[in-house]
């Protein structure tokens, strides 16, 4: 799997290489961010899931979840950015602004999934 070995090091410097490109695709490509961004996105939710699965409890199920919650809301409020601006009072609010807010979440609860899966370990 992606999580486990010297395999998991090479997936993590790949979802962090293919973060870090991701804002040239958008030069190249008038998708390519999209593109991107959906690669690293499946890319994280099969580690996310492979880890717990390995590792997991219910704790780390329901923070998964949350997290993939606010993850598909950034995206539908990124693709809905003006057409919320154009007709959702107030105006001055934009899909863009919102998904920050779904940004929040989804580092709050990769956080708490990663702090429960890395949980308390017995001294021996």
């Amino acid at each position: 799997g992606l999580t486990g070995g010297s395999s998991g090091i090479n997936a993590e410097y790949g979802v962090v290489a293919l973060s870090f490109m991701s804002y040239f695709a958008a030069l190249v490509s008038e998708i390519g961010f999209d593109l991107a961004l959906g690669v690293h996105v499946v890319l994280a939710l099969r580690v996310g899931f492979e880890a717990h699965q390995a590792r997991g409890n219910e704790r780390s199920k329901s923070a998964f979840s949350k997290a993939l919650v606010c993850c598909v809301g950034f995206v539908v409020l990124k693709l809905l950015d003006l057409p919320l601006r154009e007709y959702w009072w107030p105006n001055c609010i934009s899909g863009h602004f919102l998904s920050k807010i779904c940004d929040i979440g989804q580092i709050w609860y990769a956080a708490e999934f990663v702090h429960v899966l890395g949980g308390p370990k017995k001294i021996e």
